[in-house]
């Protein structure tokens, strides 16, 4: 019981300490390469799509969708 207390205990303080963390704005380079991969993967996505290669389609809008979640974070400002 000790154990999941003192476990409990370091997860909160963990926690905490990271969610004040601010994120750096990635380099302008950075940025640009990011935005060309969305846009490459959304381009496979398609060509996937319409050869019927579902998984594969949904394997590059899924990438290209991570990728635009990264893109808004760090280099939307």
């Amino acid at each position: 019981m000790k154990f999941i207390t003192s476990l409990a205990i370091c997860l909160i303080i963990t926690n905490t300490a990271l969610a004040s963390k601010k994120i750096e704005p990635y380099s302008q380079e950075s940025c640009q390469e990011i935005y060309g991969a969305i846009g490459t993967f959304l381009h496979q996505a398609d060509i996937e799509w319409k050869q019927n290669n579902y998984e594969k389609a949904m394997f590059y809008s899924t990438a290209s969708a991570n990728y635009a979640t990264i893109y808004e974070t760090v280099c939307r400002k």
